[in-house]
């Protein structure tokens, strides 16, 4: 069975409890598969990244695949609708129809605005397994500013760092995506290049730092803060 997220954001949890970790997250007309049902919760797995986890069943509801037609808009910002005779807030990055619009959603972004919408996220509290503006991680803030200006990414930042091509540090672009790795070698951070010397990354918040060679270096504490694993170019 097929079901549909029509609320502004919802969580996809480790196990299936409210008082499970958050793993990730629902934007409004995210379309999953129900893979099996216990109780008031069901095990998903997302169409758009394949990733798998705990939904509360009574936020999805279910759909016809036909109704993908209707799905025609990635907000740039958040935007707000009239859906199923009630006011909605959908995030930046959620999918929807522009006829319930009742805000301008802006003009479509391309890859060359990568940056520029990263830097709408400034600010954002981090938080484990989020992709919105009032709460992201660091996989979360490329996956969502990608999908707004048209790439596709996994979720988590080891299978984005599978994905595209590596490029040196120093030859770097605006919108290439350094990730960083623990002291066992496993990655476990993604950010933003700027092209000038900086990365938009999440770490305690959306911030804007240098990086060099070594890392992020981290100015408030005069350090640096992750480790520079590889810098890699995601092909359209």
């Amino acid at each position: 069975m097929k079901k549909r997220c029509y609320l502004s954001a919802v969580p996809i949890r480790k196990e299936a409890s409210h008082r499970s970790e958050m793993v990730n997250q629902l934007l409004f007309g995210d379309l999953v598969d129900v893979l099996t049902t216990e109780g008031d919760w069901d095990m998903v797995r997302s169409e758009y990244d394949s990733y798998e986890g705990w939904v509360s069943s009574q936020q999805l509801t279910p759909v016809m695949q036909s109704d993908n037609k209707l799905f025609d808009r990635i907000a740039n910002t958040e935007t707000w609708i009239h859906f199923d005779n009630r006011k909605v807030l959908v995030p930046s990055g959620a999918s929807y129809n522009h006829l319930w619009a009742e805000t301008d959603n802006g003009d479509e972004k391309k890859m060359s605005d990568v940056v520029s919408v990263a830097k709408e996220f400034l600010g954002a509290p981090y938080l484990w397994g989020g992709r919105t503006k009032m709460g992201i991680d660091c996989s979360g803030l490329s996956q969502v500013v990608y999908k707004i200006c048209g790439k596709k990414l996994p979720r988590d930042a080891w299978q984005q760092a599978e994905t595209g091509v590596e490029v040196p540090l120093k030859e770097s672009l605006e919108g290439d995506l350094a990730f960083f790795a623990n002291p066992s070698g496993r990655i476990v951070h993604v950010g933003i290049l700027d092209g000038r010397g900086g990365i938009i990354h999440a770490s305690g918040m959306v911030r804007h730092d240098t990086i060099d060679e070594h890392g992020i270096f981290n100015a408030e504490r005069q350090e640096y803060s992750h480790t520079l694993k590889c810098v890699r170019r995601m092909e359209l």
